[in-house]
């Protein structure tokens, strides 16, 4: 999977972006909890990212 919508990002904040989403996922909680809120379009973006990468390999 390409990084490339994280591009512009510390290795921290992808690595922050990453975890968000997958709690995201997991329903344990969700976008507006993510702080700080200017990673928040960076987390729909990685969710979505997944999800795509899901359908390609179906």
């Amino acid at each position: 999977m390409s990084e490339a919508h994280l591009e512009g990002l510390t290795i921290v904040q992808k690595r922050l972006v990453k975890a968000y989403a997958t709690s995201v996922m997991g329903k344990v909680r969700t976008v507006e909890d993510v702080k700080p809120t200017e990673l928040q379009h960076y987390v729909e973006l990685e969710i979505a990212e997944r999800e795509i990468a899901v359908l390609a390999n179906e």
